[in-house]
């Protein structure tokens, strides 16, 4: 990467292939209009009335270019996009990573709308992928806006970004660096960008892969101690080897009131955790850290611990008036903690030590967006601190308290600043068992492959709980093992709510088979447009996994030839569900019905007997 900065104060940033173009800082989403700018030897200075905004642009040796913004009486600003305004050239398409779960992440040509990208970036096309990032995600917002805009001579395409201050910034302010580099394909680009800003945020990869039991899906809120156990007999009986069984939601009289079980655990959580302790497993509970409930004695004794709308008023980020009741729960409205406040943390602090000194040590953190509330739309206890700020300090808090050996899985949650704190993502929506919307894939199917890259880099993603029941479903027997593979194939965290002693023997079969060991990414082949099925590869030590997926709704024929793949070496195949055999392979064709599936393991030699688990065998 070049650059060059001009003397008006604009610069350009060149690639081999992707260059940006007339870019110029924005302060609230408009040009800067300096009365005066200085330019020096890769810097410019903006004075402004009363204020100063720089820049600095350095080369590395890794061959990015480091843009670096700081400033000066801009109190009360809302966001800066040190870099604003660019044209483009030489892309073709723009890929954007949405915020948190359910993203929307994808990948857009050029000239159509799309939403905006966090955390980072890419512009990609025949020459390759540029791409944009922050490695420090830890006080703002990091956005990157690609639109198209009206202009004389016709639509331009236009490139930003840049930090949402949320109105927090006053006096001397540094902004974290952006960085721009290249990459000769979008895939390997994403993937190094992710390893560089996990590393700087110290992102956790110790842990193995969670492999756990979750209630929701199958009791929802009415989960209890009775059922629990007859759960937990099964599992014991069929033998298999969960890691932890957790509690979702449903076991607080007022969401809140997180140590105050209901009438569905008269034991409380504590006995709970020993029942799932005393099964042989390790112990895991949902907790919502931001919901306060309207009906919770929380809220009652503490009405100062809730955030406040500009009026003063509590703010309401859900209300639940009419039928069906949220987690059967009596709260008309739920309301969010206010974390600024010192005592309300401290609540958080005391919850978390007393779960884990039950004896929980997995923490599904769930509703986690709901603390990203715009500093300057809200009223905080403590002001002048960004959602970002607030979050990492309970996130800190949480840490802390749980310790180091316990479990942590954001859900609902904003990707960047989880970072360092969190062993597991959700990445996709909740599940369901059918395939239609709502509740169906279909968030899933386009998560899953866009996530990819941050997979074992930023933490283990989760897609969330596999269905694998053969009653109360409306997932056809294709389906429900079409899904259960490309979870599992995603390599990262593997859950299921089903009662395991009630699945058919063909289930509990394909249960122990999606079973994970070790941490495995997949390859997507042929990312992009161009290919309606969506393929994953594994390359092991042992040989190779091919799977592919007809998401859409008419058959679809699909052919491959493994030695663009694989190399050029004669193959075997055998197809996952058949007896083996001694099939040589050099093309795969299929025909797949819609919502089918394929999974072939792909090896030098003829397997001698049918794989019992996708990663050992």
């Amino acid at each position: 990467m070049q650059y060059k900065i001009y003397e008006n104060g604009s610069f350009d940033l060149r690639g081999e292939g992707i260059s940006l173009l007339g870019c110029y800082p924005s302060v609230d989403g408009c040009p800067l209009r300096p009365t005066g700018v200085e330019v020096t030897e890769g810097s410019a200075a903006y004075s402004l009335p009363g204020a100063e905004l720089r820049l600095s642009l350095r080369p590395d040796a890794s061959g990015r270019v480091a843009l670096a913004c700081s400033a000066r009486g801009l109190a009360g600003i809302h966001d800066i996009e040190p870099l604003g305004g660019a044209g483009i050239a030489g892309a073709a398409g723009a890929y954007v990573q949405g915020l948190g779960m359910e993203g929307p992440s994808g990948c857009h040509r050029l000239g159509a709308e799309m939403p905006l990208s966090y955390g980072l970036t890419a512009l990609y096309g025949e020459a390759g992928a540029l791409l944009a990032y922050a490695e420090s995600h830890e006080r703002y917002t990091v956005f990157f806006q690609t639109e198209t805009r009206a202009a004389l001579a016709g639509a331009r395409t236009e490139f930003s970004g840049g930090f949402n201050l949320e109105g927090t910034a006053g006096g001397e302010l540094v902004l974290p660096t952006l960085y721009f580099e290249e990459a000769p394909a979008l895939a390997e680009g994403l993937r190094r960008c992710a390893e560089r800003i996990g590393g700087a945020m110290g992102a956790r990869k110790r842990m193995p892969p969670a492999f756990f039991w979750n209630s929701w899906y199958h009791a929802y809120e009415t989960m209890d101690q009775a059922l629990l156990e007859e759960v937990l007999e099964g599992i014991r009986r069929e033998n298999i080897p969960f890691q932890y069984i957790e509690l979702d939601a449903g076991y607080t009289p007022a969401l809140g009131d997180w140590l105050v079980p209901n009438h569905r655990w008269p034991g409380g959580l504590a006995q709970a955790a020993r029942t799932i302790l005393d099964a042989g497993y390790q112990a895991g509970i949902w907790i919502g850290p931001f919901i306060v409930g309207s009906e919770s004695a929380l809220y009652r004794e503490h009405p100062d611990w809730v955030l406040k709308d500009l009026d003063g008023k509590p703010a309401v980020q859900l209300r639940s008036y009419t039928e069906p009741k949220i987690w059967g729960n009596r709260d008309g409205e739920y309301y969010v903690l206010d974390a600024s406040h010192p005592e309300a943390l401290a609540y958080l602090e005391r919850v978390f030590r007393t779960l884990k000194s039950w004896g929980f040590r997995f923490f599904k953190t769930d509703f986690m967006l709901w603390n990203m509330h715009d500093s300057s739309t809200v009223r905080r206890h403590t002001p002048g601190l960004t959602s970002v700020e607030i979050l990492r300090r309970v996130l800190e808090v949480i840490r802390d308290a749980i310790g180091e050996e316990s479990y942590l899985l954001g859900c609902i949650a904003p990707f960047m600043p989880f970072l360092g704190y969190a062993d597991g993502m959700r990445i996709a929506g909740d599940g369901g068992a059918r395939w239609a919307e709502p509740y169906g894939p279909i968030n899933l199917l386009r998560e899953l492959p866009c996530d990819n890259y941050f997979n074992h880099v930023f933490w283990q993603n989760d897609p969330d709980a596999v269905l694998l029941r053969d009653f109360d479903t409306l997932l056809t027997e294709e389906e429900a093992r079409s899904l259960a593979l490309l979870q599992a194939l995603s390599g990262g965290a593997v859950s299921t709510s089903d009662p395991v002693h009630r699945l058919s023997e063909e289930r509990k079969a394909l249960l122990r088979f999606i079973e994970p060991h070790g941490a495995h990414t997949p390859e997507l082949p042929f990312p992009g447009a161009g290919h309606k099925e969506l393929v994953l590869l594994h390359r092991l030590e042992q040989g190779n996994l091919l799977y592919i997926l007809n998401p859409t709704e008419e058959a679809l024929p699909v052919a491959f030839r493994l030695s663009e793949l694989f190399g050029e070496k004669q193959w075997y195949l055998y197809r996952y569900g058949e007896a083996p055999g001694a099939e040589r392979g050099g093309i795969v064709f299929e025909r797949l019905p819609p919502h089918g599936s394929v999974l072939l393991f792909v090896t030098e030699a003829p397997l001698a007997e049918a794989p019992r688990n996708l990663w050992n065998w």
